[in-house]
């Protein structure tokens, strides 16, 4: 077990690239090219020192990487304390990019082992108080963790309940579109009858930042304001590009008679597209644009062999509309560890002053 250096970090993308397709953990949001980019564009104005553990076989091989960061976090009654959390997400800071499905990534053949030596490597250092998994599934390698090792000596807080929502592709598109309930298939597919000159224009490395614009432009419409500003905005300009030239960008527009009603921001990794973002014109909202784009983005990921399509975490701005696509969903949750002593009874006294729930915490939603 050893520390990564960011020099380490910024030239390890092969190693880690091979064992992500030894693990389990999602191939987008664990990826090198999303964790480092994260890192890179956010480390400086979070105060961030990197605490990236890297784990080891006698023979060299690498079958783990816990993604950690160290800085000093407020907490409660204006008290502040050094914490390690995961690399893609700063918890309760709005500021940074979100990222969904976080974990430790650890080779299938091996995870016990490499838990276990996580957990001691953890227990040793000294210089955090709290520790964060954001984001996590409730079965990750993460959760696990920390359920059969850091619970025994640590005061354990289940945060921000959220659930992700993804639907399994049949080969031929026309099978999925009769599964749907009467009313969704009305909006995502008959409605197409009354779209003049419908067109659907994919972006290349070069239109990325236009794109963008487009959605927060309809963005500012809906909810008053721009999402892609400041780190956020050079993050997603960064990684959409590496994408694009990886020919995994499916951002895209519906047009009717040349106007923009709909915009959409997918990626397509393995053998899932991902729902990042997207935003629609509301002067266009009795077509139900971005169930149409919905529409026509599901059949083009059928044609292309697509099994999954995930819209990821959060919900519309009334109700939650994801459930319409046949969705299936899972559970996030956030994991806080808390470990020195005025930490823990100050939690410990706050969450039974205080039983319910705390309040979910916002994700980037893909109705704009």
């Amino acid at each position: 077990m050893r520390s990564w250096s960011e020099d380490e970090f910024a030239a390890g993308a092969n190693e880690w690239r091979r064992l992500l397709d030894e693990s389990g953990a999602d191939p987008l949001f664990m990826s090198w090219d999303w964790q480092w980019r994260w890192w890179r564009h956010h480390a400086g104005f979070l105060g961030a020192q990197l605490c990236l553990l890297a784990a080891y076989l006698p023979d060299g091989r690498l079958v783990g990487i816990a993604p950690l960061y160290r800085r000093r976090a407020p907490h409660r009654y204006g008290l502040q304390a050094p914490r390690l959390e995961f690399i893609g997400l700063a918890f309760r800071d709005s500021r940074p990019v979100f990222s969904e499905y976080l974990d430790l990534i650890v080779a299938t053949s091996c995870e016990r082992q490499v838990l276990a030596a996580f957990a001691r490597a953890l227990r040793t250092d000294g210089r955090w108080s709290d520790l964060v998994f954001a984001n996590t599934r409730t079965h990750s390698m993460a959760a696990l963790l920390v359920k059969e090792h850091l619970a025994r000596d640590c005061y354990v807080r289940r945060l921000d309940i959220l659930e992700a929502h993804a639907t399994r592709l049949p080969a031929r598109f026309e099978n999925y579109i009769k599964a749907l309930k009467s009313g969704t298939r009305r909006k995502l597919w008959n409605q197409r009858g009354r779209l003049q000159s419908p067109h659907v224009t994919l972006a290349t490395e070069t239109d990325i930042g236009d794109f963008l614009d487009q959605i927060d432009n309809f963005h500012r419409v809906r909810w008053g304001g721009a999402h892609y500003l400041g780190a956020r905005r050079r993050f997603h300009l960064d990684f959409a590009a590496e994408m694009a030239r990886r020919n995994a960008l499916r951002m895209s527009i519906l047009s009717v008679d040349g106007e923009p009603i709909s915009v959409m921001y997918n990626l397509h990794l393995r053998n899932t597209e991902y729902n990042m973002q997207s935003g629609f014109s509301a002067a266009a909202a009795d077509l139900s644009p971005g169930y149409l784009h919905f529409g026509y983005c599901v059949e083009d990921a059928c044609t292309r062999g697509v099994t999954s399509f995930d819209f990821l975490a959060g919900s519309g701005r009334n109700r939650q509309y994801k459930q319409d696509f046949l969705t299936s969903q899972m559970g996030l949750l956030t994991l806080q560890v808390v470990r020195g002593p005025a930490l823990r009874a100050l939690y410990r006294v706050y969450d039974w002053m205080h039983p319910a729930a705390p309040a979910p915490a916002s994700s980037p939603d893909g109705d704009s």
